[in-house]
């Protein structure tokens, strides 16, 4: 298929059976009608139409090669590209390697998400949801915070950090994007940076997704498709206290009751205790 081709084998097909049913009804007696019709459905010009339907006493539906080189159609070269970019996003996501660690405590991912406004509240507060989640079980702790800086995150890992530690889950590692509420872009300052120096007291290794890799921390990505679609679109609150009690409520139903695929259908906790065993 050339640059500028428009017409596909399937549709080349189906143009000339329309014409050949539409012919039948009239008699043979509206043929440019016909023409016209087809050139609006499908964008093309009505001299093409009529080379298509020459072509069918040979049976020929293939694409030519272009005659018009020089011709150059902005539609077509916007199709082009964006067929392109899927092409590109398949090839990408066939090349992904997905991993699972094999014990709890040799990674954690973390993010933060700024949440929706609820109505009656004011809309200048913003708040914001980060949560962690182990690699090999999918257990998970989140908070909803009042901002995303540096420190507030720090002290938000140390609570995550000693909340992990009762379940018999040491941190060993954590992954986090480039942003600066995680990291700074000059590695001569990062011992100045609060979130760095928390996991520097708690002797944890700071490992850096790729820049525009979400694939990398995809398990922290998933888990807020999850938390969106199975609570905040489920339930509605009339204040942030509202939301807070009945996140923690499903947090326990996420932790204890919920399954996932991804863990052989079991729990984060039924996964832990096979582990820890």
């Amino acid at each position: 298929m050339h640059k500028l081709a428009r017409l596909t084998d399937f549709q080349r097909k189906k143009i000339y059976k329309y014409y050949k049913e539409e012919m039948k009804k009239t008699k043979w007696k509206r043929k440019e009608k016909v023409y016209k019709t087809l050139s609006k459905k499908y964008r093309v010009h009505v001299n093409t139409i009529k080379k298509v339907i020459k072509r069918w006493k040979n049976w020929d539906f293939s694409l030519h090669d272009s005659t018009r080189k020089d011709r150059k159609n902005k539609w077509w070269i916007k199709y082009l590209k964006k067929e392109k970019k899927i092409l590109k996003r398949i090839f990408r996501e066939a090349n992904i390697i997905r991993y699972e660690k094999k014990n709890p405590w040799e990674l954690a991912h973390i993010d933060v998400h700024k949440l929706k406004n609820i109505k009656w509240q004011d809309s200048k507060k913003k708040k914001y949801l980060a949560w962690i989640i182990d690699d090999a079980t999918r257990l998970e702790y989140t908070e909803i915070l009042p901002n995303k800086k540096a420190k507030t995150l720090a002290l938000f890992l140390k609570r995550a950090y000693f909340w992990f530690k009762k379940h018999w889950v040491i941190i060993k590692k954590l992954m986090t994007d480039n942003w600066k509420e995680f990291t700074t872009h000059h590695k001569v300052s990062r011992n100045k940076h609060s979130f760095e120096i928390m996991l520097d007291k708690l002797n944890i290794i700071h490992i850096y997704t790729k820049v525009r890799r979400p694939q990398t921390n995809w398990k922290i990505e998933r888990f807020w498709q999850i938390f969106e679609n199975e609570f905040f679109k489920k339930f509605t609150f009339n204040s942030w206290k509202e939301l807070n009690i009945a996140m923690k409520d499903w947090l326990t139903y996420y932790n204890t009751k919920r399954k996932h695929w991804g863990i052989n259908y079991l729990t984060p906790l039924q996964k832990l205790q096979i582990l820890l065993q």
